[in-house]
């Protein structure tokens, strides 16, 4: 059992310093009791009695606990068809242009994709789109977070009622296997769909991404607020490279980013495009 449960500030300081140089997330004063309580759980799987001990272990063991440690500290709150207006604007003008240009291959990034859900909706947008079409192109949709936990629960593809809410009875039937017995109450996607995504573990500060090729769409919504100015620019400048130049990037309805980077011009809500 876990003796001391506060969290002093100057292990708060500490720790939340690590949090920013390891994955970029600027944590505010107002944020200790949160580290607080999400942390507990370490501290009770690893039988430590207090935070100084949990900082003590995190030094001495960085390189195995820090993924544990990132984990633990990270949001991740997701839903299917979240900002829906993104998925309509990709089935009226995104995927029509591609089709117009006669596209084989569409190359989809979510980043940040926390448990599965934003890129499974995805792949249900292109799936419905080319649904009785006969020049389908190949689809191929990465995902990738830093946090290891929720990237396996993408790769399992298993959802609550509750989870796919979002998702209309139809495609619900048409994507998503009903559980019975004791998986009654949830829903898992088919092999179709998560033969689509290819989930990864990703650090979105590092200089360089292990993407060989570009990207048709980018989804990076909701991501950019855990980051600070700086390195919110430095992540849009990445993002520039491995966005075609006719390219899209979303991002999270309540972000703005023209008083953070020129590289790309607004084109409709949150949505934008490379200036080239």
């Amino acid at each position: 059992m876990v003796q001391n449960y506060n969290l002093n500030d100057e292990i708060f300081n500490e720790l939340r310093d690590i949090i920013y140089k390891e994955a970029g997330i600027k944590l505010a004063d107002v944020k200790k009791i949160l580290m607080q309580s999400r942390l507990m759980k370490r501290l009770r799987a690893l039988k430590l009695d207090d935070f100084d001990q949990y900082r003590e272990y995190l030094l001495e063991n960085f390189d195995d606990e820090k993924i544990n440690f990132i984990n633990a500290i990270t949001t991740n709150k997701t839903d299917f068809f979240r900002e829906n207006d993104h998925f309509i604007f990709m089935n009226s003008v995104v995927l029509p242009e591609l089709e117009k240009k006669g596209e084989r291959e569409i190359r989809i990034w979510s980043a940040g994709c926390s448990t599965g859900e934003e890129p499974y909706t995805i792949a249900m947008t292109l799936f419905d789109y080319y649904q009785g079409k006969t020049n389908r192109p190949d689809f191929k949709i990465l995902a990738t977070d830093i946090d290891t936990q929720v990237i396996q629960k993408g790769i399992d593809g298993v959802y609550s009622l509750d989870q796919t809410a979002g998702v209309g009875p139809d495609q619900l039937k048409r994507y998503f296997l009903k559980g019975s017995g004791e998986n009654s109450g949830f829903y898992k996607a088919k092999d179709s769909l998560r033969e689509t995504v290819s989930f990864r573990r990703l650090n979105l500060l590092l200089d360089d991404y292990p993407m060989k090729k570009q990207f048709d769409v980018i989804f990076c919504r909701n991501v950019i607020i855990y980051f600070d100015r700086e390195t919110q620019a430095k992540l849009f400048d990445r993002m520039y490279r491995y966005l075609k130049d006719d390219g899209y990037l979303l991002v999270g309805h309540s972000e703005n980013i023209s008083s953070i980077t020129n590289k790309f011009h607004l084109t409709g809500r949150t949505i934008y495009r490379k200036v080239l």
